[in-house]
């Protein structure tokens, strides 16, 4: 009998086969990083204080922003492309991708050496380094997961998370200039994966001069100038409240709120546990909008899992908290806020999948942006009255907005099929 009700449990949670092994791979990478993280970030917030934790934060964020500005989100476009079945779209994805990331690539290494002549602020030219390896490395794994090379994938994750581990915590406990050096320690981890990353992942065979004709660059272009909006609007929908948190209530509130949101985080990656290979699954396919109760079902699976992992982390976090991270404390007020927010956020990206498989992408910009402008203003008008909880307020009707437009268009192209 309980054998029977495990097996009907586990049922009730697993998607179809090909989607959760997949899964599997990938979580092996993206979960045992982000359990390293979270594990560690607490130590380091209580090692810095809550101003530098706040300045870290704000750093980290300021590069999240600017990351959709200067990739392009070109790795999108190689993702999409590798996703094809012909050869030939797949070489003009990688190809022109490569092609227009080399010259952003010198432009940002040229901008870097600059500030670290011009201004004696290490916060800046660091900041200029994590920006320009975030770049490189989020698209070379745009590649590698278009390429299907999902090892790969989980093994980068994993050695930069170690790296920066190491790096990180030598920097805090053994070194004067915590701050900086800890910033420093997460560029190298992410060079240090990008290196490994293209040396096993990227393929001459997919690159090609012949390739990059104005046809082809028109329309990767086309597709892609959304994209930037959409990620840019995804970036600020939390981050750009840090500045605002910081400008009208002080560094130590937005460090604050950066522990609510770094112990909010496992919801993020426990609804996005089956997101990428979902993905590689229902792109893959020519008649995806005959799929309509996979994609239902597979939906239904998420929000259950993500529904329990929410009810544990924050009776979890109320429980241990206080007990082995006394003076992370403030941040468990926020928490269930920042846990709900992250329900939305991710059922908003499920169904963005739709939208890729149609290439659209300015349709799907479009509610990213409603969003972040209805989360602006709403914490402009409420964080005065309200504080961090007009914050979250804002942030949360934000996310549900974008959710609801997207049921909205899904709905429209299962529909139509």
């Amino acid at each position: 009998m309980i054998f029977r009700s495990l097996k009907k449990v586990l049922a009730t949670l697993l998607p179809e086969k090909n989607i959760g092994k997949n899964a599997l791979i990938y979580s092996l990478g993206t979960y045992s990083s982000k359990l390293i993280s979270l594990i560690i970030f607490p130590i380091i917030a209580v090692e810095i204080g809550l101003v530098d934790t706040g300045k870290y934060d704000l750093v980290l964020s300021t590069v999240t922003i600017l990351v959709p500005l200067f990739s392009l989100q070109l790795g999108d476009v190689a993702y999409r492309w590798l996703s094809d079945p012909d050869e030939k779209q797949k070489e003009i994805g990688v190809t022109i991708t490569l092609a227009l990331l080399m010259p952003m690539t010198i432009l940002l290494g040229a901008f870097t050496v600059f500030v670290w002549l011009q201004y004696n602020d290490p916060l800046l030219w660091i900041g200029s380094l994590i920006l320009m390896s975030q770049i490189l490395l989020s698209s070379m794994m745009q590649i590698v997961r278009g390429n299907r090379q999902i090892n790969l994938y989980a093994y980068v994750t994993i050695i930069r998370s170690v790296v920066f581990t190491i790096g990180g915590l030598y920097a805090v406990f053994f070194t004067n200039a915590k701050l900086p050096n800890l910033l420093a320690s997460f560029a190298i981890a992410s060079f240090f994966a990008l290196i490994f990353c293209v040396w096993k992942g990227l393929r001459k065979s997919q690159f090609s001069l012949i390739h990059l004709k104005s046809e082809n660059i028109k329309e990767v272009l086309k597709y892609v100038y959304p994209l930037v909006f959409n990620a840019l609007g995804w970036m600020l929908l939390i981050n750009v409240n840090k500045y605002i948190i910081s400008a009208n209530l002080g560094y130590e509130m937005n460090g604050i709120f950066a522990i609510a949101d770094k112990l909010a985080t496992p919801i993020y990656f426990l609804g996005i546990f089956y997101f990428f290979s979902a993905q590689d699954h229902f792109l893959s396919m020519s008649d995806f909008a005959a799929r309509k109760e996979s994609f239902k079902q597979l939906i239904k699976k998420v929000s259950l899992i993500m529904t329990i992992g929410i009810v544990g982390l924050v009776i979890g976090a109320y429980l241990l908290i206080p007990l082995l991270f006394p003076g992370l404390i403030e941040g468990i007020e926020f928490l269930p806020w920042l846990a709900a927010i992250n329900f939305f956020i991710i059922m908003a990206i499920y169904m963005g999948i739709p939208y890729t498989y149609n290439k659209q992408s300015l349709a799907l910009a479009r509610t990213t942006i409603l969003g972040i402008l209805c989360t602006v203003i709403l914490s402009f008008l409420l964080i005065d009255p309200l504080g961090l909880y007009g914050v979250c307020i804002a942030i949360l009707f934000g996310s549900f907005l974008i959710l609801i437009l997207r049921i909205k268009f899904a709905k429209c192209f299962f529909l139509n099929s």
